[in-house]
């Protein structure tokens, strides 16, 4: 039996030297046997088209040292940290095997436990804190940081980093679910996750991003560790990546305006009339980039609202949204493997929590189908947006076994 295996919770968007640092490091640290890394989808948690598709994306976690790569679905991979990190987590504790979930962190020395423990039970000075900001119209996230910073100055400013805020989920998820897993945080090396330029040769996901779409690729080349750079140059010169969000503000922009406001106002987190502000800017913005920024408010971050606009095109409800929130991940999809994978994934016939998946029918109102239907119009959606249209790759596509 296959012991002492790690797991991961990764975008990948697109690898780079600090993933690539952190398997190491975590593999290193823990002497591990095996590594389960569960992957995003088509789209991200801000809210973006993932560079690559995440067949490609799960190629290079290969690559890069992962055994096995596990499908983190849309509805999960596209939405606020909170349903991130809980479709992860659970997504990790239902595979049976991992022991341990391993994350990068800004302040990895910092002893959390007093911030998670007023995050669990919310104290009631807490609450009356959270409601003050939230009035304020500060964002959730903001308006957190600063409840806790009422308590110690230290813990607004450790939360307001975001790779040791996401941590936070994944540990609050863990505690409140009593998952057997331990925790494994490793610091975070190289440029900060949302520098948007590079100072470093381990450049950010956004700046490589940045330098891509603005096709820079001499210059990013050297920027981009070879089990990424393999993968992702060839994508490119297929025409299955993603480089430009000219047809997603097209594609937005035709359905925004035609759709009426009440049924817009359905849409998953469609709240505190917020349809009213996209409606307004649909209008008025002649690119995407201008339709966020102007859409932008105190309480309506840029991330929000780009996973707003997402969650239309996808066409999830206000009430599907709150129960596939409610239920939880229903299956587990395996993107990738190798030989070591592979044992993992007989090991999980008999230990995992979830059936394991290729294949899941579109029909039917199983939490399953209901998934997976999204996962279809994921995939479609992303389709149209890469340099070269190639109908039908999620139906198509399988598992990279290496």
């Amino acid at each position: 039996m296959v012991k002492n295996i790690i797991g991961i919770i990764a975008e990948y968007n697109p690898l780079h030297y600090g993933h690539v640092h952190h398997i190491s490091e975590a593999a290193r640290q823990t002497g591990a046997s095996g590594i389960v890394v569960v992957l995003s989808s088509y789209f991200t948690q801000r809210g973006e088209p993932a560079l690559l598709s995440k067949w490609d994306r799960a190629e290079m976690a290969l690559r890069a040292g992962a055994n096995l790569v596990l499908e983190l679905p849309v509805f999960f991979s596209c939405a606020s940290a909170g349903i991130f990190a809980g479709g992860g987590i659970d997504l990790l504790a239902a595979a049976g095997v991992v022991n341990t979930v391993t994350f990068g962190m800004e302040d990895p020395g910092f002893s959390p436990a007093p911030i998670l423990d007023i995050l669990i039970h919310e104290p009631s000075s807490f609450k009356d804190y959270l409601k003050k900001y939230m009035k304020s119209g500060f964002s959730y996230v903001k308006a957190r940081a600063r409840a806790l910073g009422d308590f110690d100055p230290a813990f607004e400013a450790f939360v307001s980093r975001p790779n040791n805020s996401l941590a936070l989920s994944y540990m609050q998820r863990v505690i409140e679910k009593q998952y057997p897993l331990a925790f494994l945080p490793v610091l975070r090396e190289g440029d900060g996750y949302r520098a948007e330029t590079v100072s470093s040769p381990r450049a950010s996901s956004t700046a490589l991003r940045h330098l891509l779409e603005d096709g820079k690729f001499k210059e990013a080349e050297p920027l981009i560790p070879p089990a990424g750079r393999d993968v992702l140059f060839p994508c490119i010169e297929a025409g299955r990546a993603v480089l430009s969000r000219e047809t997603l503000w097209r594609i937005a922009r035709s359905l925004l305006s035609r759709t009426p406001r009440k049924e817009l106002k359905g849409s998953a987190g469609m709240t505190e009339g917020m349809e009213n502000r996209l409606m307004k800017f649909t209008s008025e913005s002649a690119t995407w980039e201008e339709f966020i920024a102007a859409a932008v408010s105190g309480r309506y971050p840029a991330g929000r609202v780009r996973r707003q606009v997402i969650h239309f095109l996808l066409g999830i409800s206000r009430e599907e949204r709150a129960a596939l929130q409610r239920e939880g991940p229903s299956y587990l999809r395996p993107l990738a493997a190798d030989k070591k994978g592979r044992e993992l994934l007989r090991e999980m016939d008999g230990a995992a929590a979830l059936p394991v998946r290729s294949k899941i029918p579109l029909t039917g109102s199983s939490s399953e189908s209901r998934l997976a239907l999204l996962e279809h119009r994921a995939g479609e959606l992303w389709e149209n947006l890469a340099l070269r249209h190639a109908p039908g790759s999620e139906k198509k596509r399988r598992p990279f076994m290496g």
